[in-house]
């Protein structure tokens, strides 16, 4: 959600008066202090989503409070005020936790500039709990599952690169799990604290791409109305998963080619380089040496990525782990829904049969049908009354 309600603590009434003016504008609840025990009191007695405080007040002032603050509620947001055009106080506050700060005077683009970033930032805080959530209650290794040679060896490959910050290409066809294999590096790494952040290349145009990856400056272009930080900014500290790297363009693989080896670059519209500290993991369902030799993707950038390479099987050569699977995802379903099916054992043996094109996805979307429509235990004929493509599936069975 985004910022609805706001403490203003200042000593000075005038600037009390023009934030609560100000940001009753952008949906916001104000309430307002003289100092900063006053300021206490008002988070005490009601919670609020954002807190915007003086550096400079008698008694308590700025710095203490923000300290009291990431002490009772270390997950608010803090922005500082300074009337004192002083780097030391701002890198001050930073140092000790604030979120950002305002210097003294400011305008309302300034305070909206300010709620954007901090809202984008509140977004991709709740994605990244969701995506952790998500791996640690139900996706949490669901590729790795597998007694198979192949599957033991790729736990392995990816216990060992976790350790690191070298870059990763993951390749594999689609549906493999690459992207899970990438989330389960990251969660397995020192930066698992850190962001999580993810690109589709293959979803966007490459203007899109390069803004979004790099961000942009206000006015860069038509329609840029304001700042935005982009993919490398909000991943710094953590990981950067570049999924289908194989489809970005040639003169965007220049650039990113270039972060790469210098580890900054510009925003869009902007001349100030940006250094970010990032583990990047790509991955492709296409084979990037053959990309290269078609001169479709830059060798110089291929060997970038190839630092730490992990290719995932397709589901049909690791055909020992599929009642393993099915078995997994007859219980994530038979939780979520309460669904009771079972599979006989002709049953399993027709699944682990069918050459399984989608490989895990496919199956994956398959056991939630079967939990949906079925009942029971379903045997094989049964499994093939609900699966229409496995009955006409001759041609594509492993033989």
């Amino acid at each position: 959600m985004p910022v609805r309600s706001a403490v203003v603590a200042d000593d000075e009434i005038l600037n009390r008066e023009l934030l609560a003016e100000m940001l009753p504008r952008f949906g916001i609840t104000v309430r307002t202090a003289k100092d900063g025990v006053q300021a206490l009191k008002a988070l005490e007695a009601e919670p609020a989503d954002l807190l915007i405080t003086d550096v400079r007040m008698p008694g308590m002032g700025g710095l203490k409070l923000l300290a009291k603050v990431r002490e009772k509620w270390p997950d608010l947001p803090v922005v500082m005020m300074t009337a004192y055009a002083s780097v030391e106080s701002a890198v001050e506050s930073m140092r000790q936790g604030a979120y950002d700060y305002l210097m003294k005077p400011f305008g309302v683009e300034q305070v909206e500039a300010l709620l954007l970033r901090l809202n984008e930032r509140q977004q991709l805080v709740r994605t990244v709990a969701a995506l952790k959530s998500e791996v640690r209650d139900r996706h949490r290794g669901r590729c790795l599952l597998g007694a198979s040679p192949a599957m033991q060896q790729l736990q392995q490959v990816i216990e060992r690169a976790a350790r690191s910050s070298a870059t990763v290409l993951i390749s594999g066809e689609s549906g493999t799990g690459k992207e899970l294999v990438a989330r389960a590096l990251h969660e397995l790494s020192p930066r698992a604290a850190g962001p999580f952040v993810k690109v589709n290349c293959a979803a966007l145009t490459e203007t899109l791409l390069t803004s979004e990856l790099f961000g942009h400056e206000k006015g860069a272009f038509t329609g840029a109305i304001e700042q935005r930080l982009g993919r490398f900014e909000l991943a710094d500290g953590g990981t950067l998963l570049l999924d289908e790297v194989s489809e970005i363009s040639p003169e965007l693989q220049a650039k990113l080619l270039r972060v790469l080896e210098e580890r900054e670059f510009e925003r869009v519209g902007g001349s100030r380089p940006i250094r970010v500290d990032v583990r990047i993991i790509a991955t492709t369902n296409r084979d990037l040496a053959a990309e290269v030799a078609a001169k479709r993707f830059r060798e110089d950038l291929y060997y970038r990525l190839h630092v730490v390479p992990i290719h995932l099987p397709p589901l049909r050569e690791r055909a020992a782990d599929i009642p393993l699977l099915l078995e997994h995802y007859l219980e994530v379903f038979r939780q979520e829904t309460g669904a009771q099916v079972r599979l006989a054992a002709d049953a399993v043996a027709a699944l682990a049969a069918y050459d399984w094109p989608g490989n895990v996805r496919e199956l994956v979307n398959v056991v939630e049908r079967l939990s949906v429509l079925g009942e029971g235990e379903l045997d094989a004929a049964a499994l093939r009354a609900l699966l229409p493509e496995l009955a006409g599936a001759a041609g594509r069975r492993r033989r």
